[in-house]
């Protein structure tokens, strides 16, 4: 009943938070993935089916549906004043749901453990089936990732670039440190296609910069890679060598470029 009590808590704390877009990731099966700050079960996969039903499938760091053994977990769905504990079952390799409530949207609330045992891992999403544009549910509409990630597009200035590379590297440090694993799987892919771009704004200095970029590139590739197995730690280095290599490519630009901002 205490369990039961935190999760309708939680769900309460969340619901009143702005149903605003997210950057949206794919999973398998088409649902929306969940970053979980797990190294054995990084990814949750989450949709609702044809019958109401929530499909919970528990992903690896390729995001590939992980085979169920002792897993479990608790779902929580509903509105604010009525969020309530769905029955589950195993289907094969998903966990299935009773039919989630009316009222969307709102947070669903998914506690997963790996054994009986475990320390549980939560995590949540918004859930809102209205449909988007694009004829998507809102929640799985992944056309909000327009001009995001590997689709960003670099400023043609120079100084506008470096805005957004000072800018990426500020977002960059912090999705670091707060592990915030979505949002820096989104900066490192952003970031790759900033550097990139900049060899050929260079000048004169193009060949120089251009061995910056690559070593710069394989820093981000690493940090990336740590982040998908949530292994952070495992990038300190890599991270410590993109910023120093970054200072060092900046001394090839005036510092009035090197240093731009971008207008709020």
């Amino acid at each position: 009943m205490k369990n039961q009590l935190v999760i309708i808590a939680a769900v309460a704390a969340f619901a009143a938070s702005s149903f605003a877009h997210e950057r949206i990731t794919l999973g398998p099966k088409g649902g929306r993935v969940i970053f979980v700050d797990s190294t054995t079960i990084p990814n949750v996969e989450f949709i609702v089916n044809k019958d109401g039903r929530a499909e919970i499938a528990l992903l690896d760091q390729e995001r590939r549906p992980i085979a169920l053994a002792e897993q479990n977990v608790v779902v929580t769905a509903g509105p604010r004043a009525s969020a309530q504990k769905l029955k589950v079952e195993k289907q094969g390799a998903t966990f299935v749901t009773e039919p989630v409530p009316a009222g969307a949207p709102y947070i669903v609330v998914i506690q997963i453990k790996e054994k009986a045992d475990a320390k549980p891992l939560t995590t949540r999403v918004n859930y809102d089936p209205t449909p988007a544009k694009s004829g998507k549910p809102d929640y799985l509409d992944d056309s909000v990732n327009e001009g995001s990630g590997p689709s960003f597009k670099p400023s043609d200035s120079l100084d506008g670039l470096f805005g957004e590379i000072n800018q990426h590297h500020d977002e960059m440090k912090e999705s670091f440190a707060e592990k915030k694993y979505e949002a820096l799987d989104e900066v490192t892919q952003a970031f790759t296609v900033l550097l990139k771009a900049l060899p050929a704004k260079s000048g004169d200095k193009t060949t120089a910069v251009q061995g910056q970029v690559d070593t710069l590139v394989k820093d981000l590739a690493a940090i990336a890679a740590a982040n998908a197995a949530r292994t952070l730690a495992d990038a300190n280095a890599n991270l410590d060598s993109f910023n120093t290599g970054l200072a060092t490519l900046k001394k090839n630009y005036p510092d009035q470029t090197a240093n731009a901002k971008l207008k709020e």
